[in-house]
C-alpha cells in the first residue's frame, strides 16, 4: 500500500457513503484510477466489508454491556462450542477470546436491565463451561471508533 491507497482507505473508513467521484477528487486521481484502487484494496482483504454503524440508543438499546468471562478450562481451542453459541446469538455485538486470567469478552447492546438478566443468565450463568464472569456496565463511551489508523501503517504493505 502507497500513500494513496492509505489516504483512500482514510477517507472511507470516516464516510463509506462518498461517491468514487468525490473520493477520486480529494486524493487527485481520475474516477477510473481511484476505483480501480479501491477494488484492489477489496480484492487484497484490506477492505473486508462496508457497512451502515446504527446509533444503539436510536434503537431502544441504551444499555451498553462488557462482560468478561472465564470458562471451566482454560487454553487453545477449549471452549470453542460455548464461543461459536456466543457469536449466533444476535444480542451479542461483539465477542473476544483473549489470553490471560479471561478467555473473553463479551459485548452486548440491550435495551433494559431485564434483557440483561435474560441474556446473562442464558448465555453464562446456565452454562457449564463457564466457572465466573464479571459484568461491567458501560456509563459513557468515550471513543468509539471502527477505524484503523491508516498513519501507522508501514510504506508498502
Amino acid at each position: 500500500m502507497d500513500r494513496i491507497d492509505r489516504w483512500i482507505l482514510d477517507l472511507l473508513q470516516r464516510d463509506a457513503d462518498i461517491t468514487n467521484s468525490e473520493l477520486a477528487d480529494k486524493v487527485g486521481l481520475a474516477a477510473s484510477s481511484c476505483l480501480r484502487r479501491v477494488q484492489r484494496l477489496k480484492e487484497t482483504g484490506v477492505i473486508e466489508r462496508r457497512v451502515a454503524l446504527a446509533n444503539p440508543r436510536k434503537l431502544g438499546r441504551n444499555l451498553k454491556v462488557i462482560i468478561s468471562v472465564e470458562l471451566v478450562h482454560h487454553g487453545s481451542g477449549v471452549g470453542v462450542d460455548w464461543m461459536a453459541r456466543v457469536v449466533e446469538d444476535p444480542r451479542v455485538a461483539q465477542a473476544y477470546g483473549t489470553t490471560g486470567e479471561q478467555d473473553a469478552f463479551v459485548i452486548l447492546n440491550l435495551r433494559d436491565m431485564e434483557e440483561y438478566q435474560d441474556v446473562s443468565e442464558e448465555l453464562f450463568g446456565q452454562d457449564p463451561m463457564v466457572a465466573r464472569y464479571y459484568t461491567y456496565f458501560v456509563r459513557e463511551a468515550r471513543k468509539c471508533d471502527t477505524a484503523i489508523p491508516t498513519d501507522v501503517i508501514g510504506q508498502d504493505q
